[in-house]
Parts: structure tokens; sequence; C-alpha cells
């Protein structure tokens, strides 16, 4: 004889009862406090038992996902009944499955889908994901001008320098002049300008970039800055500004943390893997390249260092994709 309404209810609640909580909840499927029926009323013994046996499956955006500004990203999600509670009759998004994610917004967002049956009981889902945003960190100097690539990137010019994504300021000092014995490691090149800041999204969050030489810096150590906010302003004089790589801590470049600094007079007289994959994403910016001196040998990046999201499947990330070739007159530089 088949059982009641009633009795399947019964037996639900049972089960969620010995097993010592209001009654097992699919990942991501919210809590009772979430379920009301017809009348909005809380109805937290239905709830639960709705809550265990129909599920709502968010497929796109993922949680924890992150999402380039702009990126296509189609929503998709479903809701399901089980075997003991009634059919579904909305399942509902912030955006309908199939339609275009709004990825327009850097920074923190979050995705609800909310399934009702046809008692009136609901059952909600919430994801969050993130959209991130980097941005030619030089755009808006005046009379661009790439030079070597050492370990960073050289440049002269005029003009604001931006900060490459979100991100907060870990040093911001003008005091670190130092011989040229300990550049790149704990003091820097006259006049002595040093910002370094850590991305907090994207990729590469986690990394470290370092601005130096010619600069009159405009943040402050601890501050948080986001995509194309101005840092610092890039006077044109020699020595040119130099961006790459910091290996986040002191002034050590990621390149001379590593090794990877020349071992001649100027430490940075020949072309690090580190200069060249920093250029590789200048570039992928849309900043002008660098010039390769010479490569030394044996040189790789770290193991599990990212890839710029369009070159991860072709595996070109940090290879030489932009080989400019060294001008006739190489302008004098000592870092």
């Amino acid at each position: 004889m088949a059982l009641t309404a009633a009795a399947l209810w019964l037996a639900a609640i049972s089960a969620a009862f010995s097993a010592g909580r209001d009654g097992p909840s699919p990942r991501g499927n919210v809590g009772s406090a979430q379920h009301s029926d017809k009348s909005g009323r809380p109805a937290r013994a239905a709830a639960s038992v709705t809550a265990a046996v129909s599920t709502i499956t968010i497929t796109s955006p993922r949680d924890g996902g992150e999402y380039e500004r702009g990126a296509r990203l189609d929503v998709r999600y479903r809701c399901r009944p089980g075997a003991l509670s009634e059919r579904i009759v909305a399942c509902r998004g912030t955006e309908r499955s199939g339609r275009a994610l709004d990825t327009r917004s850097p920074g923190a967002n979050s995705f609800t889908v909310t399934a009702t049956d046809a008692s009136g009981a609901t059952i909600a889902k919430t994801v969050h994901y993130t959209v991130w945003w980097y941005v030619n960190p030089l755009r808006d100097v005046a009379n661009l001008r790439a030079s070597r690539i050492d370990m960073g990137v050289d440049y002269s010019g005029s003009g604001p320098i931006l900060a490459l994504g979100w991100a907060r300021i870990v040093l911001a000092s003008d005091h670190l002049a130092g011989p040229e014995s300990c550049w790149g490691k704990t003091c820097v090149p006259p006049p002595g300008d040093w910002v370094m800041y850590r991305l907090l999204d994207g990729p590469f969050a986690g990394k470290y970039i370092y601005i130096v030489e010619n600069i009159t810096i405009t943040v402050h150590t601890g501050q948080t800055v986001t995509a194309g906010q101005p840092i610092a302003i890039l006077h044109d004089a020699s020595p040119n500004l130099e961006i790459g790589w910091a290996a986040g801590r002191a002034a050590y470049t990621l390149a001379a943390a590593r090794g990877h600094q020349c071992a001649c007079s100027d430490p940075g007289d020949w072309s690090s893997i580190e200069g060249r994959n920093f250029n590789a994403l200048l570039t992928w910016l849309g900043a002008p390249s660098g010039y390769i001196t010479s490569i030394p040998g044996g040189q790789r990046m770290p193991r599990d260092w990212p890839a710029i999201p369009h070159q991860a499947a072709s595996g070109q990330f940090g290879q030489d994709r932009h080989r400019v070739s060294r001008p006739r007159h190489r302008p004098s530089r000592r870092t």
C-alpha cells in the first residue's frame, strides 16, 4: 500500500534527527533559516526536509571562481526535487540560466539561485566569485620609450605610473639609495625611490611588483590601491624607470633573490628570466616591449608560476614572445 504524504514527512524528519542535525544539506545549499512557506512564516521542519531532498546545482559561475573583467561567461544552474519533496515550480537565479554573467565591475560578487516547490517551501544556494582587472601601468606616461630588459624592464618618459591591479603597498620609501653592490637587494640606485606592492586578485594574486628610479611616490606603505590608480610620477631623466617582479622583502628584486642578477659590475647587464617574464606581462597589457641584451642559461621561473590566461593553453607565457632586437646605440644605463 502506498505511503501517505504524512508518513513520508515523518520518515524524512526521523531520518534527519537520527543524523544528529536538522537534516542532511547538500554542499552549498543553505540551512533551514532561509526557508519559508507560502504564508512567509518560517517553516523550519518542512524546510530542513526540503533542503535534504531538493538540490540546486550552479555550474557557472563556480564558487571561488576568478574571472577577468569583460570575460564572456554564461550562467548555468538547475534545481531538482528529491524523492520526498513536491515538484519544483520555480527556479530563479540572480540572472537567468543561459544568459551572460555581468563581469563589467571588478571585485567580490555573489550569485544566488532560489528554488520553490509546489507546497511553497523554498531553498536557496549562493556562490561567491571575483572579477579581476589588470591594466597597463604605463598607459598614461607621455613619450614612453622602452629600453633594456634586465632584472625588470626599463622605460623612459614622464607622467603617472599606475597600479597594475588591486593591490596593497608593502613598501614605499625614498630613502633606499645605496652603493652598486647592494642594488636590487637591500638598496636601490640614487635617488633611492622604491615602491613595492602585492597583487590581491587575478592570476598573479600574491605576487609582488616593484617600481624604482626617478619617481615621486604618491602612496604610502600599507595603503590599498585599485587597478589604474596612480602610485608614482615618473620623471624623464637618467637612470630610467625600472619595473618588474619583486621578492616581497626589503628592496629585493625577484631576480636578485633567486640569484639571477648578472655576475658583473652592473647587476642588470643581462636579461634575466624574471625580467623577460614581466616583459611578457607588460606587452600583453599593451606596453611596448623592452629589448633583450643577452639571455643567461639555466634560468627558469618557479614551477608553479602563473600564466597569462590567454597564453596558458599554448604554454607561451614566460617564453620570449617579443624578442625585440637591441638598438644600434644602447642608452647608457647602470641598473
